[in-house]
């Protein structure tokens, strides 16, 4: 799957995986309250989500999406 979407941007599978990678940290981390904001782990993760940077924001806004909608969902608004 990765292959036909990287091939459908014009992109390589690793650019993709990275792309989905700084998005699902983003989206992570407003899970995990013990874990700071922008604090990778590893070098590899830093300097990947310097590259990629707007893939983490909107990793974060969909955590914050989520949040809602399970606040909405458990009020029974849904």
């Amino acid at each position: 799957m990765i292959d036909w979407i990287a091939y459908l941007l014009n992109k390589t599978p690793e650019e993709v995986c990275r792309e989905w990678h700084c998005l699902e940290i983003g989206w992570a981390e407003t899970f995990c309250f013990c874990i700071p904001a922008r604090f990778p782990i590893t070098a590899f993760a830093k300097k990947e989500m310097q590259n990629e940077s707007h893939y983490y924001g909107i990793g974060r806004a969909a955590g914050v999406l989520s949040w809602v909608l399970i606040v909405i969902s458990s009020r029974g608004l849904v």
